[in-house]
């Protein structure tokens, strides 16, 4: 009798193996699903940061402005060396959330205009016509989204 009480005793306070791989299997299920559902949660967080990072590009550039031009301001295009540090931080960040920063000038001497965007990783549209999204700023203190690539010194809205 002691025995039983014995056995009885110890089934008490432990799992068994098969209780424990049921518990981690759902959770397993459980975080998988979680994970999908956050996908386009992060997506949205890292196209906010671009547009924050987009803006103060524009401040940034508007402090270079002088003599009635944005001569000091680089254009940036696929794999321009970037010179000044503060520009250099700002599109190194928006390259690491997923975007891509350029700068277009009206004209390489005497620019008096210039555009800034980057695209996002947002696609607009509905299944199966998903287009790439861009947010643009421009030195006429247009700011916006847009579903095609500026390809001069205003952005295309």
């Amino acid at each position: 009798m002691a025995k039983e009480k014995l056995k009885e005793a110890k089934r008490q306070y432990g799992f068994t193996l098969i209780e424990m791989l049921i518990v981690i299997a759902v959770i397993g299920i459980l975080s998988s699903v979680l994970l999908t559902a956050l996908g386009p949660a992060r997506d949205k967080a890292k196209d906010s940061r671009i547009v924050q990072e987009v803006n103060q590009v524009r401040n940034l550039a508007e402090t270079m402005y002088s003599n009635g031009s944005y001569n000091s301001l680089e254009e940036i295009s696929d794999g321009t060396l970037i010179n000044n540090p503060s520009l250099k931080a700002l599109a190194d960040d928006i390259t690491t959330q997923g975007g891509a920063l350029r700068i277009i000038k009206s004209t390489p001497q005497g620019a008096k205009a210039y555009s800034t965007y980057s695209k996002l990783n947002v696609q607009a549209g509905a299944e199966p016509n998903l287009e790439t999204q861009y947010y643009c700023v421009d030195s006429s203190g247009r700011a916006g989204f847009a579903i095609e690539e500026p390809l001069e010194s205003r952005c295309p809205f």
